[in-house]
């Protein structure tokens, strides 16, 4: 979901959607393109599972056209692995004929220079590569493959060749029981790597192979681990701010619910949130649903048999949009996504 600041430029017909439950605009659009992967990682269910043939080239960019036309900024690739379609770059090409900003998310096992250059050169802004540990054993441990670390280290510098924005390259760190004791050196690969920032991500529980962690390792994290590591982080310029090395909280209540994974902690029981009005994610099959929280959930539309301007405006997203109780699903109390986002539009809806 796009930032606070693309909607306050725009915060009267925003306000006026949300009061009355009407689209507003698919700003921020994830895409999983591909629900194949190279990897057997334990927190993820991609290479366990078959799930159906992915949208051909054809259909996307058709979608594509169509987001661009109601206004989408930004679309988000991942899967799977999405360096795994060989179209990729023509996709990349097609937003960025529409000035739309190009993302993704990738494990970077794949990517070569070559491929870094040419996915660059096609339109991709930025880049989130998955790295579990700065230590290669634990990394790859987690990751069910012996060469994942190198791997991925590799693609992390052949993208860091090519992607000159500022903040074009961030790596996300999964923090599970199995990895968060070795995190405290990871803002010294980071800096290494010349990565330019770092996002620590509480792990969902997908799999029975790896636990997330009780509330006692929150608090060994929180006492050992994040205060080293936001020290270092904040002085190599990774991280804004000490509280972003401590993605379950500081305080007994966020510890508590963060250890029940509820790591919204209780903000959705009292505030709404705002994807039904600027968020879609497409799986690769062309199943829209309002987030990658409610995936094959809270589905509102199909592509195979509707248009995504049809899915938009239809009758799924409007019930959603017009629901007053809180939570607005029973996904949210679970969901950090867009927690600091949502504060943010919050607090303009509120100002004025």
């Amino acid at each position: 979901m796009n930032d606070a600041a693309a909607i306050a430029k725009d915060l009267p017909q925003f306000r006026e959607a949300v009061r009355h439950g009407l689209p507003y605009k698919p700003l921020y659009v994830k895409w999983k393109l591909v629900w194949a992967c190279n990897l057997r990682c334990a927190m993820c269910r991609h290479w366990r599972d078959e799930v159906g043939s992915p949208l051909d080239t054809d259909r996307i960019v058709e979608v594509i056209d169509e987001l661009a036309a109601l206004g989408c900024q930004k679309i988000h690739l991942s899967g799977g692995e999405p360096t795994l379609r060989p179209d990729l770059e023509c996709l990349l090409r097609r937003m960025q004929r529409h000035g739309i900003r190009a993302t993704m998310t990738t494990n970077g096992t794949l990517i070569t220079p070559e491929r870094a250059e040419s996915l660059v050169a096609a339109g991709l802004h930025k880049v989130n590569v998955s790295l579990d540990s700065p230590l290669p054993s634990r990394h790859n441990h987690l990751r069910g493959q012996p060469w994942a670390w190198q791997q991925t280290i590799d693609g992390i510098r052949a993208l860091r060749a090519v992607l000159t924005r500022p903040r074009s390259l961030r790596l996300n760190t999964v923090i599970s029981a199995a990895n968060y004791c070795t995190l405290i050196h990871l803002p010294d690969l980071a800096q290494q790597l010349r990565v330019d920032r770092l996002h620590l991500i509480p792990m969902d529980r997908h799999t029975d192979d790896l636990p997330s962690l009780s509330r006692w390792q929150i608090l060994h994290y929180n006492l050992c681990i994040a205060p080293v590591l936001a020290r270092k982080a904040i002085a190599a310029q990774l991280l804004e701010h000490a509280d972003a090395a401590y993605p379950f909280g500081r305080s007994v209540h966020d510890i508590s619910q963060s250890a029940d994974g509820r790591y919204a902690r209780s903000y959705y029981d009292r505030h709404r949130c705002f994807a039904p009005w600027t968020h879609a994610l497409i799986d690769h099959q062309g199943q829209v649903s309002v987030c990658c929280m409610t995936t094959h959930q809270v589905v509102v539309g199909d592509l195979r048999s509707q248009s995504f301007t049809d899915v938009w405006h239809g009758e799924p997203y409007r019930q959603l949009r017009s629901r007053t109780t809180l939570p607005q699903l029973p996904q949210c109390p679970s969901c950090d996504m867009f927690l600091s986002q949502n504060q943010a539009i919050t607090q303009l809806l509120n100002a004025t």
